[in-house]
């Protein structure tokens, strides 16, 4: 849920930003949706690697999804 709650929250900035700029802002602000997503997809898959590889308790995925989201967004 707050994972949510951010993601609204950077696509109105986001939107805001670009506005500034005097570009339309609906492109922008599903790139950072997509790339979220995408990140946060890539992250669970190399988590999940990891604690297959390693035995790793699997909140482990969770964390590394996490990490990839941040990265996506960032």
């Amino acid at each position: 849920m707050l994972e949510i709650i951010l993601l609204i929250y950077l696509t109105r900035r986001v939107g805001e930003i670009v506005r500034g700029k005097n570009r339309k802002p609906g492109w922008y602000k599903l790139m950072t949706v997509v790339l979220w997503l995408g990140g946060e997809f890539a992250g669970a898959l190399v988590g999940g690697v990891v604690v297959a590889l390693a035995g790793a308790p699997q909140l482990l995925i969770y964390v590394f999804a996490l990490v990839g989201a941040g990265v996506g967004a960032g």
